[in-house]
């Protein structure tokens, strides 16, 4: 008796277990883009499985995107195209300058790697679908005078925030979007990612407005901050790069952690001095490359605002980057951190530029426009905007 129980039991387990609905294959988040160029930008997005992944890009010329066979650009690591990730990068190069595209993302998910020769593949799906009109993004221009961005900073995974300052932006305006820092109080999973800010910013604008990622030191923390730089990534492999936009150039600096790398809190786990050393070296010989000096604008971004404090972070940073900076030109920085407002004039004989510190609750505008760099400062509490000409 007791057998035939069990091999009663087994049998249900067994009918119920293939009974089971498969969990739906789908576009979980995104897509979003990074590393805008001239000639290029990267598009990102999830899916529920794993999958093989591709985007079809054509000029927006007024022909029916479906109209005819589009390119197809794969998401690939190394010359393969990747199909064991949920997460999925792909670059599509050789644009042309300050053109607008149309775009559709695809994925096909992956059942089975039986062999070599022998992939099974399920079913295929499309953001957006093929009833509705593909999303569309506008490549930089080399030639214009002006540039139109705007910076958040120490959002601290308040996305509702971020949608109650963007109810005023004209995103028809914007070339990119700058996150300066700690859009995440830490980083633990990849879902908190895009509960954080990244879904917000993809139901903004991200889908056809880049973002640029600059990193604060509370995106140091958290066993996922390692991961961090996969959602966002550079040409460079590096947090820190150098970024040209039209007559403007962006040096995206990367500040490590606020406190000795000894401190407690940090479990061990820090190393950001080095880290800066190294980065003051790149940073150096950056700002003698022709990128940067043909510039007509010259724009540093930095979540640590220098000059600011007397905490280890803030010092390294002065000891490190002030003096090339203060060198090579710079029109104006950009900072957050604080969570409180400042607008920090230049000092004689100790920093050469003026530097612009955000709040916690607020949305930076900058316009750039025959060689003025306009800051508009607009805030949650719908106080009067600040409005602020930095050069």
């Amino acid at each position: 008796m007791k057998k035939i129980y069990i091999l009663f039991s087994f049998f249900f387990l067994t009918l119920s277990t293939f009974c089971q609905p498969n969990e739906s294959f789908k576009i979980t988040h995104g897509p979003w883009l990074t590393q805008m160029s001239e000639t290029g930008v990267t598009i990102l997005w999830t899916t529920s499985k794993n999958a093989v992944s591709w985007v079809e890009v054509a000029p927006d010329d007024g022909t029916n995107f479906y109209g005819e066979e589009r390119p197809r650009y794969f998401d690939t690591k190394n010359g393969r195209i990747r199909a064991t990730s949920t997460l999925h990068k792909v670059e599509i190069r050789n644009l042309k300058p300050g053109t607008s595209y149309r775009y559709a993302i695809f994925s096909k998910e992956l059942l089975n790697w039986e062999n070599d020769a022998r992939i099974l593949y399920g079913a295929t799906i499309a953001n957006p679908g093929y009833a509705r009109n593909p999303l569309s993004f506008k490549t930089f221009s080399g030639e214009d005078d002006s540039v139109n961005f705007l910076i958040f900073n120490d959002v601290h995974g308040r996305s509702q925030l971020m949608k109650d300052l963007c109810k005023v932006i004209d995103f028809k305006t914007i070339d990119m979007v700058v996150f300066n820092g700690d859009m995440a109080s830490s980083v633990y999973s990849e879902e908190q990612l895009f509960t954080d800010f990244l879904d917000a910013a993809v139901s903004l604008f991200a889908s056809r407005i880049p973002i640029v990622y600059v990193r604060g030191n509370h995106e140091t923390r958290g066993p996922y901050s390692d991961f961090l730089s996969d959602y966002f990534p550079t040409s460079t492999g590096n947090i820190y790069q150098l970024l040209n936009v039209g007559k403007v150039a962006f040096l995206l600096l990367d500040c490590g952690e606020d406190k000795p790398d000894s401190d407690i809190e940090y479990s061990g786990l820090a190393d950001f001095d080095s880290y800066r050393e190294k980065e003051a070296t790149w940073l150096k010989s950056v700002v003698q490359t022709k990128e940067y000096k043909n510039a007509d604008i010259k724009l540093a971004i930095l979540h640590m605002p220098l000059m600011s404090s007397d905490w280890h972070g803030t010092l390294h940073l002065n000891e490190l980057f002030l003096p090339v900076l203060n060198e090579a030109g710079v029109t104006a920085m950009f900072s957050g951190h604080t969570h409180q407002y400042a607008y920090n004039k230049p000092i004689a004989g100790k920093i050469n530029f003026p530097v612009l510190v955000s709040s916690n609750n607020g949305i930076v505008l900058c316009n750039i426009d025959n060689g003025k760099v306009k800051a508009t400062i607009t805030y949650s509490n719908g106080s009067k905007p600040q409005e602020i000409i930095l050069n």
